[in-house]
């Protein structure tokens, strides 16, 4: 017998693309599936366009008004979820055909594990990229990580977990506001991606290729940032969910989340004061880390972009 999954559609204002994501659900060849659309207070014909499909495995829900994110929509989705599985595509995104009956596949040869991944493409300028991840172990087959493995890895810059690959039981769920809706505007997803392997201890990497992430269709609004306190508090909301040995990686990634954080903040706002940066910093087994974004934060940002477009290639 199939194992029934939950996928979950949060929907803003996505009536250019939301056909072609519905359509990849619906092109599965695993068929055991729902389709939870969650309507976000979309203004445009969004609505209209999931109504132009006659499938009874497709449910809408609505919300009265948008949450930054969507990550109020996907818990919402979640508390919904039907399935022994709950998976995501975002609205302006896609799914190949083989993503959900190679993810089944893996779920049987892994029976204990309850979170996977997999490999993930991105379209950008009409060029294909897979995913950093993905490049180095694409051909080394599936990857069990422990948070550790993750964290090691992110702070790298190569993430195993990606919204639109993403796979877990929802019997193995602590509660079903995984997304930190109310905390932050942006990257929410990969504070979201921490506490799941801290709660639920490993994850298992599949090599097949789950999606393809449109990045010249995806917005995002230029005055949406991350949230710096988000990330600093993630060490003190999820210590008491992992090794004590685990602690240091995570401040370390929560260290790099930060920076990342104060950048973009100050994309939208470059007279911002690095001290917030400075004070927010887990110095203690990172103290070069910490030490060179802190003098970097000392200097006016709109110097650090301006060093910075010059060192990129023509």
């Amino acid at each position: 017998m199939h194992s029934l999954i939950s996928v979950v559609m949060p929907v803003f204002n996505k009536d250019k693309y939301i056909t072609r994501a519905v359509q990849s659900v619906l092109d599965q060849s695993y068929q055991e599936y729902e389709l939870i659309v969650v309507n976000d207070a979309s203004q445009d014909r969004s609505l209209d366009k999931v109504a132009e499909f006659h499938d009874s495995r497709i449910r809408v829900l609505h919300r009265p008004r948008p949450g930054p994110g969507g990550y109020a929509a996907r818990n919402y989705g979640i508390s919904e979820a039907k399935g022994e599985w709950i998976a995501f595509l975002d609205a302006d995104d896609a799914w190949f055909p083989e993503h959900l009956a190679q993810s089944m596949r893996v779920a049987s040869e892994f029976p204990d594990i309850p979170i996977i991944s997999a490999a993930r493409m991105s379209q950008v300028g009409g060029t294909d990229k897979l995913d950093p991840f993905a490049r180095q172990f694409i051909s080394q087959g599936p990857q069990i990580l422990y948070l550790s493995d993750y964290l090691e890895f992110a702070c790298k810059g190569l993430r195993a977990v990606g919204t639109n690959s993403l796979l877990f039981k929802r019997a193995s769920l602590y509660k079903h506001t995984i997304f930190p809706e109310g905390r932050t505007e942006r990257s929410g997803d990969l504070y979201a991606w921490v506490e799941l392997l801290a709660r639920m201890r490993r994850m298992v990497w599949s090599p097949h290729v789950a999606s393809i992430s449109y990045r010249d269709a995806s917005f995002v609004s230029r005055n949406s940032v991350p949230s710096l306190s988000l990330f600093h508090d993630m060490v003190e909301d999820l210590s008491p969910h992992i090794a004590a040995k685990d602690i240091n990686l995570l401040k370390k990634y929560s260290n790099k989340m930060m920076k990342y954080a104060w950048v973009e903040q100050n994309k939208v706002n470059s007279s911002m004061d690095g001290a917030e940066l400075r004070k927010a910093f887990y110095w203690e087994g990172d103290f070069f880390f910490c030490l060179k974004w802190s003098l970097i934060s000392s200097l006016p940002f709109g110097f650090l972009e301006a060093v910075h477009k010059r060192r990129l290639p023509s």
